[in-house]
């Protein structure tokens, strides 16, 4: 159920991550709750399993209610318009609450922000849970899930009373407390994760507005409502200790010129749980007064982030295939690279050539191209990402392929790329090829890639995406869930953008050696840089670790990904012996057990020429054949 109030930014992606779901739901269920933007048109055109319904009274928790009234699951998920699943998140939850009968399971979550060009998943952003408390108490005083982690089986969900359309903020926490209070279990599942969108600045959520003067007041509501059940039910004293803190934030929450009722209520709540007295029925007193002296905003209207996937009549005749070519003094090989783009047997394209402040003959270059399909799109020099990002703004297809200026494609890669994303459901995202590196010496090496499906262990690893980007087809609602290139990484901003959408994708790939990969330095200067290169490289492997941390231990990938920058430093001219030493310590804090740190921290007291050929021996001998072609296998062909 996917209750919905002028969400036309993100409803769609919220819709599609729980449709391609490796458990699918048997139904999605839309209630609108008298939307004025574009969210059910775009809901509609879904078409099954969607299901669109009007919802009768205002209010988030009367919409999900109306949502619960049209169900037929045996398990419910009350997901919110904005936010995200991870593809497995449905799996573990059922498998959770399998033959627990009035239960309610749970999994990790994240926060989900808009930083920059980029969304990026962060820590959940509640109050720790203390490990004294119970599932009811740890809720009261701060630490909680949020509906995209939840899934309820029917009979905890009516043990818990359904939502109530009276409350109008704070319904999702009023109706998992309740359920607390009436015994139904919390099941902490083994996978699976929900990503919760903090809005960007100006588009608030109902979240948001918890420490105005009407969310406090709803918090105190339900506060109380809680107080009185527990209070029914004789087990207030248990509580009285949570009950208490609970109380104390509202009021210190509370501005100064804000409703003197709320302050004094919840300052009465205090009061009572510190030597719990008999409960005074303030709840009513408290409407009451909060109506008179002042009244929540109106529900947030259309927020100004133009809604994905929306087009208009104009946009229908766009082509289906972008291609963003980025190029910063590369005039040398541009045409190469344009043409074997123009020259594709699938023409139903755009080319966007993104010139990042070139100073050499590439304006010109481009100017005597006259191809309909090509526009050019100059900005000063930024990078990269920021210049894949303008890509991204400008581009106009469904699909979005990537190629660099120094690379080109054989004349039929979009052709079969596009039949195979056209073939492959939803939840596949990124379509990438097999490569052919020419080489300096004239040798043309061939590789294939193997990783396909979910991809993200792997990925967190190593970049399974061997010299990728220019062999990369997504998805364009793919770009809309995770945002541009992160152009502040010094060096691997694509690496940081496939694990990012392998949080929400599957990955495939087409074997053929579609993509050709110039590695014979044709970009100037390269060997007298590779230094610099190799500082910034590493610098941007420790970013990495730190945007995806949390995702690399859940899955176990923390301890390779340590291993192999470790091993760049210990068998690279380029290395700091220092570093490489202090990644071995972390890999080995992440795994102790395993013994292979501590054999490099040997081989690390060795002279550079005898380290390097001793490591790259145990390296061969420690990856046999199969392991090797899991990876990705090559051939290589003669000059």
């Amino acid at each position: 159920m996917i209750p919905v109030l002028d969400g036309q930014s993100f409803l769609a992606q919220a819709i599609r991550s729980a449709r391609d779901q490796s458990l699918p739901p048997v139904e999605i269920i839309v209630a609108d709750n008298g939307s004025r933007d574009a969210s059910l048109a775009i809901a509609r055109s879904f078409g099954p399993p969607v299901r669109v319904i009007s919802a009768p009274r205002p209010g988030a928790a009367a919409a999900r209610a109306a949502g619960y009234a049209e169900a037929t699951g045996e398990a419910l998920m009350f997901l919110d318009a904005d936010d995200l699943l991870a593809p497995d998140t449905l799996a573990h939850l059922a498998d959770a609450l399998r033959g627990r009968g009035a239960a309610l399971a749970c999994c990790s979550w994240r926060r989900y922000d808009l930083k920059g060009d980029c969304w990026r998943a962060g820590p959940a952003s509640c109050a720790p849970r203390r490990p004294y408390h119970d599932d009811l108490a740890a809720w009261l005083t701060g630490w909680y899930h949020p509906p995209c982690s939840l899934l309820w089986s029917r009979e905890a969900y009516e043990a818990a009373g359904g939502w109530d359309p009276t409350t109008s903020l704070n319904d999702d926490g009023d109706l998992v407390m309740r359920a607390l209070v009436a015994g139904v279990p919390l099941i902490p599942a083994a996978g699976g994760i929900g990503y919760y969108r903090r809005l960007p600045a100006g588009a608030q959520s109902l979240s948001g507005q918890n420490r105005s003067a009407r969310g406090l007041a709803a918090r105190l509501r339900v506060l109380e409502k809680i107080e009185t059940l527990l209070l029914q039910a004789g087990r207030e004293g248990r509580y009285a200790s949570p009950l208490a803190e609970a109380y104390r934030q509202i009021a210190d929450e509370c501005p100064i010129d804000g409703p003197e009722e709320v302050r004094d209520s919840a300052r009465d709540g205090v009061s009572r749980n510190g030597g719990f007295g008999g409960v005074r029925r303030a709840a009513r007193r408290l409407g009451e007064a909060a109506g008179r002296s002042w009244t929540g905003g109106a529900s947030p209207g259309p927020n100004a982030i133009p809604a994905p996937g929306v087009r208009s009549a104009a946009e229908t005749d766009s082509p289906l295939v972008s291609v963003i070519l980025p190029t910063y003094n590369r005039a040398a090989t541009l045409r190469r690279a344009i043409d074997s783009v123009l020259g594709q047997s699938y023409a139903n394209l755009e080319l966007l050539v993104v010139d990042d402040g070139s100073t050499d003959d590439t304006p010109r270059l481009v100017e005597t191209l006259c191809d309909p399909r090509l526009r050019y799109l100059p900005q000063e020099n930024r990078g990269v990402a920021a210049a894949r990002n303008l890509g991204l703004e400008q581009s106009r297809g469904r699909l979005i392929a990537f190629l660099d200026s120094d690379d080109a494609w054989m004349p039929e890669k979009l052709a079969r790329q596009v039949a195979q994303m056209q073939a492959a459901p939803g939840r596949v995202g990124l379509l990438y090829t097999g490569l052919a590196v020419s080489h300096e010496d004239g040798r043309v090496e061939t590789w294939t890639p193997k990783a396909r499906g979910h991809v993200l262990p792997e990925i967190l690893k190593s970049n399974v995406l061997h010299f990728g980007t220019s062999s990369t087809m997504i998805r364009a609602e793919a770009a809309e869930v995770v945002g541009g290139f992160d152009s502040t990484l010094p060096a691997n901003e694509d690496h940081d953008y496939w694990a990012r959408i392998a949080r929400f994708y599957e990955f495939d790939f087409e074997p053929a050696p579609l993509t050709l990969y110039d590695h014979a330095g044709s970009t100037p200067g390269a060997e007298a840089r590779r230094s610099v290169q190799f500082a910034r490289n590493m610098r941007a492997r420790d970013l990495f670790v730190e945007l995806h941390g949390f995702e690399a231990g859940r899955v176990g990938a923390t301890f390779a990904y340590q291993m192999d920058s470790a091993r760049r430093h210990l068998e690279w001219d380029e290395g700091n012996v220092r570093a490489g030493r202090r990644l071995l310590l972390k890999a080995a804090r992440a795994a102790p057990a395993k013994p292979l740190p501590y054999v490099w921290l040997a081989l690390s007291l060795l002279p550079s020429g005898p380290r390097g050929s001793l490591a790259g021996f145990l390296r061969r001998q420690r990856t046999p054949p199969a392991a090797a072609e899991a990876e990705g296998g090559s051939t290589v062909s003669p000059p």
